[in-house]
């Protein structure tokens, strides 16, 4: 009988040898963490769970004492963490020195005759996720893998140890891009977030405490009325007016970039039901969940929106405006302004939006700037997540095709 010859789409170098079938304990000794959850201390060893598998690392530790008591063996640089509760099959190659305690959400790999990173990545490939699949416990709230059923999973991987590296290694400099996008978004989300604070009046004042040079004097109190008008105008989806659809994280998205519920299958009637229209810089929220942060600027464009969002357009810079109402003690006072006894079926209703009233710039040259400040920040920030996807998105593709 004819021996099965494996080989991916796509190979690094002028390999043309067959790769061999295993199974995982074959080329790796499989353990898991401490089964109850241990008592922390202020400083010790690092202890890791799932939540954090991306970084391999925690503000958590355990004692000298409970990781001698509790961990006879444990990761060491060069081995491979998988997460096999809740979430099942990310993995992360510990890369330091120092000594970590694990939960029982994890499972340490120790590799035998295989590269580390090469482990890592083709744990992540379709086919030997689907091995994982179809050993996990998905009716298991939450849903598991045993650990005995980890090293049953078939690997195919390279005979060369050559090989084996240089896969491993083009997959360690890609997710090192993908870490440096995700920290710089990190880092301008944060520094958004200060600027925010910094940049408008905190409660019971009327001067931001960072502010451009050339302005000068208090900021006015002006009430939404003044500033805001609704805009109710109900018509069909269209061309010029497609729909649109509305997160709490996001805003105004197209409907194919919804993460979840999507039920657009279920609106039989579309091209005949009555939508919102909305403009370009419009202020949109939701009126059950505002407090949650569903209050954003429409940056993306004419469209529909179901009739149960509010919008509103105004005068003033719309970026601006977007800070004044997201800020956080804007919230607070969102949801004094709320009607309705049980929090899940509280409401904003118009008259109580624009019956409220906040410190403004008071010129619209000012709002002007730090509506482009923020315009400018948001830009870097979507730059990022575009990077970062196209990475992802790579990196996708080659876990289809350089492993088997």
């Amino acid at each position: 009988m004819k021996k099965q010859k494996y080989a991916p789409e796509i190979r690094i170098g002028e390999y043309d040898d067959s790769w061999e079938k295993k199974k995982l304990s074959d080329v790796a000794n499989i353990f898991d963490g401490v089964h109850q959850t241990p008592k922390y201390t202020d400083s010790g060893v690092m202890f890791l769970s799932v939540e954090n598998i991306a970084t391999l690392t925690s503000q958590k530790f355990i004692s000298e004492e409970a990781f001698k008591k509790d961990f006879k063996t444990y990761p060491v640089f060069g081995d491979v963490l998988m997460t096999r509760i809740g979430d099942v099959g990310t993995t992360n190659v510990v890369e330091t020195q120092d000594r970590l305690a694990f939960y029982v959400s994890l499972a340490l790999l120790k590799p035998q005759n295989v590269d580390s990173y090469y482990l890592s990545n083709v744990i992540q490939s379709p086919l030997f996720k689907k091995g994982l699949k179809e050993r996990t416990l998905v009716t298991a709230v939450p849903q598991k893998i045993n650990k005995e059923e980890i090293g049953k999973v078939d690997i195919i991987l390279p005979v060369s140890d050559k090989e084996q590296s240089q896969i491993g290694l083009y997959f360690k400099k890609l997710n090192s891009l993908i870490l440096i996008h995700q920290n710089e978004i990190e880092r301008l989300g944060c520094l958004r977030k200060a600027m925010v604070e910094k940049m408008f009046p905190q409660d019971g004042e009327n001067v931001p405490a960072v502010r451009f040079g050339q302005y000068k004097g208090p900021w006015k109190l002006c009430k939404f009325s003044e500033i805001f008008t609704e805009r109710h105008t109900i018509d069909t989806i269209s061309d010029e007016y497609p729909q649109l659809a509305f997160t709490i994280e996001e805003g105004v998205i197209r409907p194919e970039d919804k993460k979840t519920n999507k039920r657009d299958f279920l609106i039989i009637d579309k091209a005949t039901k009555k939508y919102l229209q909305t403009e370009y810089d419009d202020i949109i929220y939701n009126p059950a969940n505002v407090i949650f942060g569903a209050i954003h600027r429409n940056a993306l464009g004419k469209g529909c929106v179901s009739p149960i969002y509010k919008i509103f357009y105004t005068d003033q810079d719309s970026t601006f405006m977007e800070c004044i109402v997201r800020h956080p003690s804007f919230i607070k006072e969102i949801s004094r302004s709320m009607e309705g006894t049980v929090k899940k079926l509280r409401t904003l209703k118009p008259k109580a939006f624009l019956d409220m009233s906040a410190y403004i710039a008071p010129t619209i040259e000012e709002q002007q700037q730090i509506g482009e400040y923020f315009r400018q920040l948001d830009r870097l920030i979507d730059i990022e997540k575009e990077e970062l996807e196209k990475i992802k998105h790579i990196k996708s593709a080659c876990l289809e095709k350089m492993f088997v």
